[in-house]
Formats: structure tokens, sequence, C-alpha cells
């Protein structure tokens, strides 16, 4: 038995236009002006047609990378393979930002003709990043030994910066965290998946069967903390004085008056920000929480992101050195700690915007 096959040719401008949704006519239309010199437009029709009937026989296999990596129905090279699967898993960061937090159901599909409306993205190419998103959730919803990460990785054959992606929007779609309140309107995808990244990295428990969940742990430890920092003047007292020394080589006089009048007011709404994400009500506003309690805050007195990583930064040298909190419960809660102040400060740096006046003059402190 001898069998022969032609090979595959990849237009890579054609494919684009399929992947966003462009039907013939309309790929015919927009590719017409680039073709150097001039041909017919029935000539190009009939080759962007060709292109299309086979990325459409294509688009069934790509629904599961592996098989079709290893499919041979198509003579493509592993690398045309592997350039196919990462460019249909690609998304537009537009069309990702209106879906981001929202349950993956069929009614959040429906409402696709809004995000259509909203981004100017075709409705065909929203609901294929949409399907691509809940295609690879439901695949890993049952990983098991292996990060999410790496599962994605693994099932999907995606590039790693791809799968990092996919990791941190549905790690943000799982915990269903609230993107869409008006606080938080003037945030990109990518600021809100930077965050993602943040939380799986210090907040969730160490894990490789499941989807990242807020650590329990974690959450307690701060609860403790809490209670022990603010509770004890003579802890607290000298925590702030540690810190002032710290500040005084680098921060302003007047951000140093600042941060010594507002100590106590920053630490609580810290400690309240780590002490809601086991509670699944209260975590859905972690974002709201971070840009209202502490973002708006920092904003109204003056603060910069420079001065707010000076401060976070004090706040994690100095603990150690708080002899009015006992040995043992530095030793305790030292690792804890670390992880609570790091993730708040990567957040609310990367979250430090300028809201309108209106909603700045509604924020203060002692919110």
């Amino acid at each position: 038995m001898v069998t022969t096959s032609s090979a595959v040719v990849l237009d890579e401008s054609i494919l684009q236009l399929w992947l966003l949704g462009h039907n013939v006519d309309q790929a015919t239309i927009l590719r017409m002006p680039a073709i150097q010199p001039p041909v017919p437009s029935r000539v190009l029709k009939s080759y962007i047609t060709s292109q299309y009937r086979t990325y459409e026989m294509m688009h069934h296999y790509l629904h599961h990378p592996r098989h079709f990596a290893g499919q041979f129905m198509f003579p493509l090279s592993q690398s045309a393979k592997q350039h196919l699967i990462e460019r249909y898993y690609s998304f537009d960061e537009a069309v990702i930002r209106e879906i981001l937090g929202k349950k993956l159901s069929s009614r959040t599909r429906k409402d696709l003709d809004e995000v259509h409306e909203k981004t100017g993205i075709k409705l065909t190419s929203c609901r294929r990043q949409f399907d691509n998103l809940k295609r690879v959730m439901k695949k890993v919803e049952d990983a098991e030994g292996r990060t999410l990460i790496q599962d994605i990785e693994h099932q999907f054959l995606l590039p790693h910066h791809l799968a990092r992606q996919y990791a941190h929007i549905l790690f943000i779609a799982d915990n269903k965290l609230d993107t869409y309140r008006k606080r938080l309107s003037c945030y990109q995808f990518a600021d809100f998946e930077y965050c993602g990244a943040v939380f799986m990295q210090y907040w969730t428990a160490s894990t490789m069967d499941t989807l990242p969940e807020f650590d329990p742990h974690l959450a307690q430890d701060v609860r403790d903390l809490k209670s022990l920092i603010l509770n004890d003047r003579a802890v607290l007292d000298e925590f702030r004085n540690r810190i002032s020394n710290n500040l005084a080589q680098s921060a302003h006089p007047p951000v140093l008056e600042r941060i010594q009048s507002n100590f106590k007011v920053v630490l609580r709404n810290m400690l309240t920000v780590g002490c809601m994400i086991n509670q699944q009500k209260e975590v859905r506003n972690i974002f709201v929480e971070i840009t209202d309690k502490l973002v708006d805050a920092f904003l109204q007195v003056g603060w910069s992101p420079v001065d707010m990583e000076l401060f976070y930064n004090s706040l994690m040298a100095e603990f150690h050195n708080t002899t009015s909190l006992t040995s043992r419960y530095r030793e305790r809660y030292g690792t804890s700690w670390i992880r609570l102040v790091t993730g708040i400060k990567l957040a609310s740096i990367r979250l430090y915007r300028q809201p309108t006046t209106q909603s700045l003059l509604t924020r203060s402190f002692t919110r």
C-alpha cells in the first residue's frame, strides 16, 4: 500500500483573518489591497476559500491538541502543528477582560453579544475564546500530580507563557473574583492577570491535585496576627517605632509623618484583607478591598508607589525584630507574615491607579 499526500500550506495572514471570525468575502476584501502584483478578486477568493476549508477541517482536531500533534491526516511539521495550537488558543485581552471573573456557563456564552458590541471583536471569535477557556477549565479540574500550569502545558501543548495566563484566568474564574465594580473599571486584563499570579504564588495552599485554592491556614495565621498586634499596645508601638526608624533613612519627612499617624489603620486594613481569603463570599471582593482599603487610601494621603514599597519592605524587615512580640510568635507566624505582606505589596502597587475625584473623596483610611 502506498499513501501519498500533498503538503499543507498555511498562510499566516489568512489564518489570522479566520481566527478573527471574518468570512471568506470579508477576508477577500481585507486582503486585496495587500496583494502585489494585483490579482483578480475571484482568484484571491478561491485561494482564501481553500485556506479556510483547511482550517475548518483542522478545527475539531485543535480542540484536542495532543491528538492533533500526533495525527497524520495533515502533513505538517511538528513546529507548524505547535504554531497552529498556540495561535488557536491565543486570545484577545479585551475579550477576556469582559469574561474575567464570570462563571463559564451557557448563560455567559449567550451574553457574548455584549462582549462583541463592547470590544468590536467578531462574535465567532469571542465564542472561540470562551469555548477554549471552558475547555481548558474542564480538562484540568481533576488534574493530579502536576501543578495547574504544568497540566495546561501537558494537556494542551501550550507554551509556558500562555499556559501561565490560562492558569491565572482560571484561578480568578474558579474563585469568582469580582472584576466588575465601578472602581475597577480603570484596570485592564493584564492588571488582574498579574494579581492572579501573585495570589496563586503567595496565598494558595501547596497542592498539585486540583485548581489552587486560597490557603485557609494562612488566613487563620493572619487572624491570629491581627489579634496579637492590634490588641497589644506595646507590640503596636514598638512595631511602629521600628518601622519609622527604618524609613527615616529613605522616606521624605512628610511621608514618614503620614505613615506614623496612619500606621494602625493601614495595618488593620492589610490584616483584614488577609483574613478574608478563605471566606468564599468575602474573597470575591478582594480586588475592591485592596483598592478601597489600601490603594485609594494611599492616594488620599499622597503616598507614591515608591513610598508604598519602602513601607511594605519595612513591615517585613522589622517583624522579626519586634521584641514585644514573643519570639515563639515571631517564629510561628514569620513565614505567613512575609506571604501576606508580599502579596499585598505586589497587588496594591500594581493596582495603584488614580480614581475619579468623586471616588477619591468618598474613601479614607477609616473605611
